[in-house]
């Protein structure tokens, strides 16, 4: 199912995924050469199809915001090392915007798309990406599913984030 991310994208902490599945704590993000990016927190998801879309970075004190984001088509998984290795360098990655995790559920529609076309421009500076293009997030290869990533790793069913529950259940 391809389509807009939002509505429905949520923050999930690497503790909230399902860790029989893999567990991500104390992974690293680093760029190509070597230099720590900072620490993975999370990701941002879709909650229908549990789709990654984001990396939730604690930047540590380099970067002059707390967080940032790095599209997930950016990133691989090294499980041996625990890090997620991006193919940003950290010089370009001085350049995003920064992610303040207590705002993030207050944004609206425009905010979202504001920031997705900022970390673009920044992250993908070569690539002309038309309106059209941005409504299939899918065909986006800053947004493509990465191969190590399990749908399974977040079951909103197990985590306690407030949802609706199924029709015919109660709360």
């Amino acid at each position: 199912m391809g389509g807009r991310p939002r509505p429905g994208l949520t923050y999930v902490p690497v503790n909230e995924l399902d860790r029989s599945k893999k567990t991500f704590d104390n992974f690293t993000v680093e760029d190509p050469a070597g230099d720590q990016l900072g620490k993975l927190e999370g990701f941002i998801i879709g909650v229908d199809t549990a789709t990654p879309y984001y990396v939730v970075v604690k930047a540590g004190g380099w970067f002059r915001s707390k967080h940032f984001l790095i599209p997930i088509g950016h990133v691989a998984l090294d499980d041996e090392s625990r890090e997620l290795v991006a193919d940003l360098p950290k010089e370009r990655v001085k350049r995003f915007p920064g992610f303040d995790l207590d705002v993030f559920p207050k944004l609206s529609e425009e905010d979202l798309e504001r920031m997705d076309q900022e970390i673009g421009r920044v992250c993908c500076p070569d690539q002309v990406i038309e309106a059209t293009e941005l409504i299939a997030f899918d065909v986006w290869a800053h947004y493509r599913t990465p191969d190590w990533w399990d749908p399974d790793f977040y079951r909103r069913d197990r985590v306690a984030t407030g949802a609706k529950p199924p029709a015919g259940r109660e709360a």
